[in-house]
């Protein structure tokens, strides 16, 4: 039955042909089954596994086998899908993946085209595009197209260099129309008059084309700032002539409208300096400092002059200012990050309080910070876009993503740098309203991950022949459903992390309250190792009284006390609790300087803490896809980068 998938479950289809000739249900009692299994009826599914054992054991099957064949179709059938469906999908999949592997420019291109009309997805393609080494290159008059283009003849474009590890090979050519404030209407003329007559030799050129009638003075303005015109004249000459160059272009679209001739149509090119046309270009151009500010408000990113450059070689009190410098040993540590905040998204709890996603620049790429209300209250004056800052908190990895939960931050001056802030301790709730203490040692007080919590981790894991070390638990969590369905599939992602993390073959409950609703479900193919310190840190994330644990009885199914209350599955949202933020409770009652780590530098030596395990993305549309072992962002079944 499960030739063709090496033994693996894959297909509903042979969850049906496995009841039919294991158990000998008919085809028809059998898709009765899998209707129960995946509306996790607990009545029925206990009624059925007592049939599903009889009818193996009549066909001459052992019990034991029986039930270890059921508990593998259980959580399955639960988030199955049909083969038609499955292979088309997989396909799908496969091609993606063979794309970005053989063909990455031109996958990495189509991806960034395709999400012109969300910046913050432009943003996190062309921060993947930096991971692979792909050269993102400035918005050029002379070579970009309306959106993002492969530019086969980048060479050496950097006007501070390539620097050492910098990309190189065919690059990405940012388009005119992707820069903010332009729009396609009016890069299209641009572009239609260099192909047709040619490059621009001169910002004079330009001006007096057919390609500038239509710009107005800010898309100008946008163009420059972005550096679209570097090629052709300095960025601080060129928006000091603006004005010039804006009279001059509707002077020669009156005149070719009147049918008139120029006095410039004979073929010549008309200096820039000072020339007949009256555009002088002679003011000196903006620091470094203006273009990477400029280019971070328009394009995103800094591409021409990265200041952090000139800070790598600087003593900067062991903080981290690169990617290359952040690896899997300091999952979970405490460290200081130095950057350039870049962009500042707001967002509130259920309860109303605000918190900040911080996209901080750093040399490499970008580092996604999460700033939670509490810590937000004391550094709220910090987070402006093009601050360099700097940021102590917790580095959290899953696979190649990291993420920084932000404790303390405070703005940076290279010519008068101040010690970095020490790390705070994690915040963690006890259950108890002591403060951030373990939920059971009743005292309060913060605690090192110490190798008792290892040891407790390891105790969760399998033997040699596949059976757990203990028996199952059932770990029920409690979430409330927000206003904000990105914020309850980001702290979902969350949960899913650290349940990763202790691994172990206990099942996973959610109780998701929506408003006046109950909805409970499973999440099948998320299994965790239950232990004290897992308690303790979903707690963190989720608040005090969310974790709840029990053991399964019988054949694995859970005590006949519990009754949920049944919602169709479509109907919830993954959603957080009122106390969303797992910064905890008030920061004045939680400090506990003495307990706090210090600060890892670059040389610090490898964590005592496991590295967060890559956590399953969770689209935001469908409860049902919490469960999805195939990553997706939270709009749509896309790839994330």
């Amino acid at each position: 039955l499960l030739d063709e998938t090496y033994g693996v479950i894959v297909y509903q289809d042979q969850v049906l042909l496995i009841l039919q000739q294991f158990a000998g249900y008919s085809l028809g009692a059998a898709d009765i089954v899998r209707k129960a299994m995946g509306k996790k009826i607990p009545s029925l599914m206990a009624e059925e596994r007592v049939n599903f054992v009889a009818g193996a054991q009549a066909k001459g099957y052992e019990e034991n086998v029986a039930i270890e064949i059921f508990d593998l179709i259980e959580p399955f059938a639960g988030y199955a899908f049909n083969k038609a469906h499955s292979v088309s999908y997989a396909m799908i999949s496969y091609w993606t993946a063979y794309f970005k592997n053989h063909y990455p420019v031109e996958y990495m291109a189509a991806v960034l085209n395709s999400r012109l009309d969300n910046p913050e997805k432009v943003l996190g393609s062309m921060n993947e595009c930096i991971r692979l080494k792909i050269p993102i290159l400035l918005p050029d008059i002379n070579r970009s197209e309306e959106f993002f283009c492969i530019d086969h003849e980048t060479g050496d474009q950097r006007p501070d260099g390539p620097g050492e590890g910098a990309p190189s090979g065919p690059g990405l050519r940012i388009g005119l129309a992707a820069i903010k404030t332009v729009g396609e209407g009016a890069v299209r003329p641009i572009i239609a008059e260099r192909k047709e007559n040619g490059p621009y030799k001169s910002i004079d050129d330009f001006s007096r084309r057919a390609g500038a009638a239509g710009l107005n003075r800010r898309t100008l303005e946008s163009l420059a700032k972005a550096g679209a015109f570097d090629s052709l004249a300095p960025r601080g000459a060129v928006i000091q002539a603006l004005d010039q160059i804006t009279a001059t272009a509707q002077r020669e679209a009156r005149t070719r409208d009147s049918g008139q001739s120029s006095m410039f149509d004979g073929g010549e090119d008309v200096s820039d300096d000072g020339g007949m046309s009256g555009i002088t270009l002679d003011a000196p151009d903006v620091s470094d400092q203006d273009k990477a500010a400029w280019e971070r408000e328009l394009l995103g990113m800094t591409l021409s002059h990265n200041p952090l450059r000139a800070l790598a070689a600087m003593d900067t009190g062991g903080a981290f200012n690169s990617l290359e410098q952040l690896g899997e040993e300091l999952a979970g540590q405490p460290i200081n990050m130095l950057g350039y905040i870049s962009t500042v998204i707001e967002r509130t709890t259920r309860e109303g309080k605000r918190f900040f996603i911080v996209n901080l620049e750093i040399l490499g790429g970008f580092l996604e910070v999460m700033v939670w209300p509490d810590t937000l209250q004391r550094t709220s004056e910090v987070w402006q876009d093009g601050r360099l800052v700097m940021v102590s908190g917790r580095l959290r990895m899953r696979g190649d993503q990291m993420s920084l939960a932000c404790d303390t931050a405070m703005e940076y001056d290279p010519e008068n740098p101040s010690p970095p802030p020490p790390a705070r301790p994690r915040n963690r709730y006890n259950g108890n309203g002591n403060g951030n203490g373990h939920k059971r040692n009743g005292n309060g007080n913060g605690s090192k991950t110490t190798d008792h919590n290892i040891s407790e981790k390891k105790a969760q894991m399998t033997t040699g022949n596949n059976i757990p070390a203990e028996p199952q638990k059932v770990v029920r969590l409690s979430v409330t459903e927000s206003d904000d369905p990105s914020l309850d599939a980001h702290l979902l992602r969350e949960v899913i992390g650290v349940l990763l993390e202790y691994p172990g073959r206990d099942r996973v409950n959610l109780d998701i309250r929506t408003g006046e609703r109950l909805v409970r479900m499973d999440l099948p193919v998320v299994s965790t190792g239950y232990c004290e310190g897992l308690h303790a840190r979903l707690e963190e994330l989720l608040g005090p009284d969310t974790v709840a644990v029990h053991q399964e009885l019988g054949l694995g199914m859970e005590p006949p006390n519990e009754s949920p209350v049944h919602m169709p599955l479509e109907s919830a949202l993954p959603g957080v609790p009122d106390s969303a933020s797992p910064a905890g409770p008030d920061p004045a009652a939680n400090e506990n300087p003495e307990a706090a780590p210090e600060p890892s530098g670059v040389s610090e030596s490898k964590s005592s803490e496991a590295p967060d395990a890559p956590a399953p993305e969770v689209p935001a549309s469908a409860a049902a896809e919490v469960s999805a072992t195939v990553g997706a962002d939270p709009e749509g079944d896309e790839p994330p980068f």
